[in-house]
Order: structure tokens, then C-alpha cells, then sequence
């Protein structure tokens, strides 16, 4: 990154309300928010209708966690946490899956994965003894993984609170087991590829 090219990242990282030049590749806002936090929503749907179109199982694939970790890169946590809402909750009624029930319990969870992915971006915007590229791109990584964790125990609570006939350890079996190979690909594919939209922003 060039000199002009650093003062008008930093300009415009600074007219978003950062104050540091490590972030170089700022949060969207107002109407480049809400085109972002629509595609992402858009590209949810998409996703998990195919996925129930071609007989995948949600549960290994788990297509909108993709959409919402990305808007949590890129979007604040108040629209990263609407597109975690609304992507479960609008393909119920446009394709009606996932069933009332599941969506009752992914609209908190993949609440929380957009809005602590969003909020550990802005608490470790880049991973120091990295070059910048790679520093983000772990960045991106370590609050993904933190978002996970957090989320999945949101998603354990309500199921136990909203069903309350099976232990924690059951539902945990049922979160994480299936989706491992899933998360390994998330935390791998995601974080170059959000980092990569984020230098559009």
C-alpha cells in the first residue's frame, strides 16, 4: 500500500469512526451497509435452499453460517446481528425450511456469530508480528472461532430452554460433530475471502 493509498484508507477508516490505521479496511455504513447486509441475506437463502434442493444435510453444510460470518467482517455488529435475524427467519417463509422450531433457535445463534465476529474484529483488527494481509486475514480467523464457540453455546441454551429434554452434552453432539468439517473449511475459506471484500468497502 502506497502513501496516498494509506492516507485515504486512513481517512476513511478515521470518517468511520476508527482511530487506528490498522484499520485500513473499514466497516460498510448506511447505504453500502444495507446493500451488504441484503446480498448477505440473499446469498443465505440461496445457499440453504439448494442445500435442501440437492439433498445436502444443513447440519454438515450449515449454508448460512458462510453469509453471516462474512457480514461480520464487514458490516457493524448491529447489521451483522440483523442478517444473522433475518436469513434464517426469510427462508423459513419463502422455502419453509428451516421449520419454526429450528429458526426459534439459529436466529440468536447466528445473531451471535455476526455480532461477535463484527465486535472481536473491532477489539483485534489485525494480528501484530504478521505482515498486514496476513495479520487480517488471522484476525478475521480467531474472531470467527470466537464466534463460533459463543454462538453454539447460545444455540445449546435456547434448545435446552425451548425443548428442555435433552442434556447439554446432547446437544453439543448434535451442534458440533456434525459440522466439523464444515468449520475447518469456514475458518479457512472465509477469512482471505472476507478479507478480500473488505478492501473493496
Amino acid at each position: 500500500m502506497n502513501a496516498a493509498q494509506q492516507t485515504l484508507s486512513h481517512s476513511r477508516a478515521t470518517d468511520r469512526g476508527f482511530k487506528s490505521p490498522h484499520t485500513a479496511y473499514p466497516i460498510a455504513h448506511k447505504a453500502e451497509a444495507l446493500f451488504i447486509a441484503g446480498m448477505c441475506i440473499a446469498v443465505g437463502i440461496l445457499i440453504s435452499h439448494f442445500t435442501h434442493r440437492f439433498g445436502f444435510s444443513p447440519r454438515v453444510i450449515i449454508p448460512m453460517h458462510y453469509p453471516v460470518m462474512i457480514a461480520g467482517v464487514l458490516l457493524s455488529p448491529l447489521y451483522a446481528a440483523l442478517v444473522g435475524i433475518m436469513t434464517p427467519l426469510l427462508c423459513s417463509g419463502f422455502t419453509g425450511l428451516p421449520t419454526t422450531e429450528q429458526v426459534l433457535r439459529m436466529m440468536p445463534e447466528l445473531a451471535t456469530y455476526g455480532a461477535v465476529t463484527s465486535m472481536m474484529l473491532r477489539l483485534f483488527p489485525v494480528w501484530g508480528g504478521f505482515s498486514e494481509k496476513w495479520g487480517r486475514i488471522f484476525a478475521i480467523g480467531f474472531a470467527m472461532l470466537i464466534a463460533m464457540i459463543i454462538g453454539r453455546l447460545v444455540y445449546i441454551g435456547f434448545s435446552i430452554m425451548t425443548v428442555g429434554t435433552q442434556s447439554f452434552h446432547y446437544y453439543a453432539m448434535i451442534v458440533v460433530a456434525p459440522a466439523a468439517r464444515s468449520i475447518i473449511v469456514q475458518l479457512i475459506l472465509i477469512p482471505p475471502l472476507a478479507a478480500r471484500l473488505q478492501k473493496m468497502i
